[in-house]
């Protein structure tokens, strides 16, 4: 699979993840945290929304960036989403341990669907580069 496959898939995987998090927030209110008051949850809501919006910012991003021609331009932008994807993953799993203790709950199942796949293959486009590329140079 060439980089630009592989930004197109994680940016369009970015997308989902913020298009996921408005209906969440929008229709599951009380089944979220139902003692909490109004002014809280709209507090909360401000910063979903903002976070929903940075995800499909990000994917459209992605998405213009498996534009690029210049390849090694593309595998930093590769390895940008990557560091993000990461990070999103490290706090993931950081609720998920803390269930009870910090936070109330963890990452629904979907959301660590598209947490795990987008690093796999970010990860995946930069080592099956790195191959291509020693094979290729050392011809």
């Amino acid at each position: 699979m060439k980089i630009k496959t592989i930004l197109k898939t994680v940016g369009s995987l970015q997308i989902v993840l913020g298009v996921i998090l408005i209906p969440l927030l929008i229709f599951s209110v009380d089944t979220i945290v139902p003692s909490v008051s109004d002014e809280t949850m709209l507090f909360v809501r401000g910063f979903v929304d903002v976070v929903a919006a940075s995800n499909i910012g990000i994917g459209f991003l992605l998405i213009v960036a498996s534009f690029i021609r210049e390849h090694e331009s593309a595998r930093k932008v590769l390895l940008g989403e990557l560091g993000l994807m990461s990070c999103l993953l490290i706090v993931a799993v950081f609720n998920t341990l803390n269930v009870g203790i910090i936070v109330d709950s963890g990452q629904p199942s979907l959301y660590w669907i598209f947490l795990i796949a987008n690093p796999v293959l970010c990860t995946y486009g930069l080592l099956k580069d790195k191959q291509w590329t020693t094979s290729f140079y050392s011809s």
